[in-house]
């Protein structure tokens, strides 16, 4: 053995495994060590690591055999992973979407057999993909899988994300991206995620201890800022909710005060002096509040402040006009907002100084981009869309030279739906769909494709 290698001669024939998942957070103390792997991400999982560990420890022509979650298929970390794999052979691949291999146990999770040797560039290996499952109908399905062996071509499969399309959807996946630009390199577009608190009690409110607290200072007043949940967000429109962000920036209220660089007990000090009302309220949650991150709290930070307070871009969320969404979300949905609502963490804003936000939302809630969302996109165990910045901004948009046909029906579509949330617009969603599939100069066998 060398440097945790074995040569090709030696080691094992075949590796059977469970690895174990451990998320990146609890990985800190063993960073180090795990840098040392070709596959490392900082944000990559335990069983990331297993993976290059197990393919180095057989010996040539060794295999390894896991069962292992699939999330490396479509993350950003799992890019390091799929280019290794890539670079030995696949010889079958079994994907569990959503599926109950065990009752009452809902999964996303792989059987994958890698052979440790260089993959001929016609290599193809076995596949089967049972999707969205009970227990039940599980056992019938996986028998018939295996009586209709399917294959599919190694050469398909690069280090971007792993959809496992055939021929016909790569085609149209090609065609759509070569006409369009990636939304993170539009013009004057720009993502932001959510405020963390770190401590929700204390900084989110009921509309009653709003009207408490403004009723007690009225300075309080321009503190307290709508906030919206991931659940109160619908397609098109959002469900008005009864919560509140307490916008408790660093250094608050001194936090225009570019000299103070960390905890400033005079700030604090000073939010004692000038806001009581709101001391009083946030003291009650003093404990909690200072064991938050401990590396940050009552260092960078005062205990009073937001954890992540966006700092740099808090003003993005008083916009006049922006699209809100959540981070998960059962539907394939996006919101306008005009209210200057303010979101949590789990949730993310989209501005435009450019391109008209309107015209953004109907390509955003279009069949287009849902169906490009399958090739890049992850899935919940459960089902649920995986709406993550890093996935969203890589969406592909063409910006149409005259948007007016577009946004005077999102229009028509807004007005329905604020005044009856249950309006159904599905005839006025069908022409936007036709205007969008003409814009993306797509064929009728193409948009029979996309739309299933």
């Amino acid at each position: 053995m060398k440097n945790g290698h074995l040569s090709s001669s030696t080691g094992f024939d075949i590796i059977i495994g469970n690895p174990p998942y451990v998320e990146a957070k609890k990985l800190k103390s063993v960073s180090k060590y795990l840098k040392d792997y070709h596959v490392y991400s900082g944000t990559a999982d335990l069983s990331i690591y297993f993976f290059e560990r197990g393919v180095n420890l057989c010996k040539e022509f060794g295999i390894i055999s896991y069962i292992n979650t699939n999330k490396f298929f479509n993350t950003g970390y799992g890019k390091p992973l799929r280019s290794f794999i890539l670079n030995n052979e696949i010889k079958q691949l079994i994907n569990f979407e959503q599926v109950e291999v065990f009752e009452g146990v809902l999964v996303s999770s792989v059987i994958v057999n890698i052979k440790r040797n260089k993959p001929k560039t016609d290599n193809t290996f076995q596949y089967q993909k049972f999707y969205n499952l009970k227990h039940k109908d599980f056992i019938t399905k996986f028998v018939d899988g295996f009586q209709k062996k399917q294959y599919y071509q190694q050469a398909n499969l690069t280090n971007k994300e792993w959809s496992f399309s055939d021929n016909i959807n790569l085609s149209v996946k090609s065609k759509i991206e070569a006409i369009a630009t990636q939304l993170s390199m539009i013009e004057g577009v720009s993502i932001y995620r959510g405020v963390t608190t770190g401590f929700n009690p204390a900084f989110i409110i009921d509309n009653k201890k709003k009207r408490e607290l403004i009723e007690q200072d009225v300075k309080n007043e321009p503190l307290i800022k709508p906030l919206l949940q991931g659940r109160n967000i619908r397609k098109w429109i959002y469900n008005k909710g009864n919560e509140n962000l307490l916008f408790i920036p660093w250094h608050f209220p001194l936090n225009n005060n570019i000299e103070i660089k960390g905890n400033s007990d005079k700030a604090e000090i000073c939010l004692k002096r000038e806001y009581r009302v709101l001391f009083d309220h946030l003291f009650q949650y003093h404990n909690e509040l200072s064991n938050r991150n401990k590396e940050e709290t009552g260092i960078r930070y005062e205990w009073y402040a937001l954890q992540r307070c966006a700092a740099s871009y808090h003003e993005e969320f008083d916009r006049n006009e922006k699209i809100i969404w959540g981070l998960t979300a059962d539907k394939w949905a996006f919101a306008y907002d005009s209210k200057q609502n303010y979101l949590p963490s789990n949730g993310y804003i989209l501005t435009s100084n450019v391109v008209s936000i309107k015209y953004l939302l109907a390509l955003l809630n279009s069949q287009i981009l849902k169906y490009y969302f399958g090739f890049i996109g992850v899935m919940t165990a459960g089902g649920a869309y995986t709406l993550k910045h890093s996935t969203i901004q890589q969406l592909p948009i063409i910006v149409a030279d005259n948007p007016k046909p577009i946004v005077d029906i999102v229009d028509q579509i807004l007005s329905e739906k604020n005044i009856d949330p249950l309006a159904d617009v599905s005839s006025k969603e069908r022409i936007l769909d036709k205007l969008i599939c003409n814009l993306y100069q797509l064929s009728d066998d193409e948009i029979d494709i996309i739309f299933g």
